[in-house]
């Protein structure tokens, strides 16, 4: 429910914008910082709380002949037992369902309600990689250490060769996440797939003036042709020593590149940094992984 300040302003922003609700909407909620196209005001509302005020001039609703509506008097108690049940869980989320089955209520009531009147609406719980006390010494330790690098050469970051590997299906799945159906109404799509979609892996690389890559984990087969293979620390290891190495050498940046990779376990094979060791030297040999970057050559 709006309040009387809300109103107020509301209806000023309608005479301010040349009488137009919806800009005088769109104010609003950028002013309240609200979300655009969530509960019940609309420009029809608008528009009837002006002429209301207009006619009147006021901007209370009318009192109500009878007993309060049913859904106000239920507000209160679906409030406490949705703070109970993201007190009971670990994540501190709330199921609306799950507070319709203890009220013994309709869910779609309980939908209306934390909408309407509640104005409460449900977002995703954000995933992030959990850091430890002793892993911001260790951040702060890298930030100063790549300062220091870009003090004593301002074109080191430049000669950074950034690798990654990405999977990519080979039956053309569709990423539910990146993908959306706009229609009136659910059409009810579905896409199916095999339980063990056959996929490829490749490695790519880059730095400020040049792309290398990409090189794939697969084996040629005399009977199937190529096939791809899942990475492990010998593959990885191939693949630096026979095609990455050699393609930087070919280029003549071999002696200049700071090689940056994430912290996967087949990158941090000590196979792997042995051999990264030997051909970059241990100060131009980075890892970034989810928690801190840092130094190859220190971790050994």
């Amino acid at each position: 429910m709006l309040s009387a300040p809300d109103k107020a302003l509301l209806v000023k922003l309608f005479y301010m914008n040349e009488e137009s609700a919806t800009i005088a909407l769109r104010k609003f909620r950028v002013q309240k910082n609200a979300k655009s196209g969530k509960g019940p005001l609309t420009p029809a509302v608008l528009l009837k709380l002006v002429k209301r005020f207009e006619k009147t001039g006021k901007l209370e609703d009318r009192a109500r002949a009878g007993r309060p509506c049913l859904k106000e008097e239920r507000a209160p108690c679906i409030a406490v037992e949705m703070e109970a049940i993201a007190s009971e869980a670990a994540s501190v989320t709330s199921s609306a369902r799950e507070a319709a089955r203890r009220l013994d209520l309709p869910p779609s009531s309980v939908h209306n309600i934390l909408r309407r009147i509640l104005q409460l609406y449900p977002y995703k719980l954000q995933s992030c990689h959990e850091l430890l006390p002793p892993d911001t010494a260790q951040r702060q330790a890298f930030a100063k250490w790549a300062f220091s690098k870009m003090e004593q050469d301002p074109t080191w970051v430049f000669n950074i060769l950034w690798t990654d590997e990405a999977h990519f299906s080979l039956h053309g799945d569709v990423n539910n996440h990146n993908c959306r159906i706009f229609v009136t109404s659910n059409s009810r799509e579905y896409t199916q797939k095999p339980v063990h979609s056959p996929k490829v892996t490749a490695l790519c690389g880059f730095k400020g003036s040049f792309i290398i890559g990409p090189f794939f984990f697969e084996t040629q087969c005399p009977v199937n042709g190529w096939i791809t293979e899942t990475v492990n620390a010998q593959r990885y290891l191939t693949l630096l020593r026979e095609t990455v190495v050699p393609c930087l050498i070919q280029r003549g940046q071999i002696s200049n590149v700071t090689f940056m990779q994430d912290g996967a376990t087949s990158h941090t094979a000590n196979p792997v940094k042995a051999f990264l060791i030997q051909t970059f030297r241990e100060d131009r040999i980075v890892s970034s992984c989810c928690r801190y970057p840092w130094l190859l050559g220190l971790q050994i």
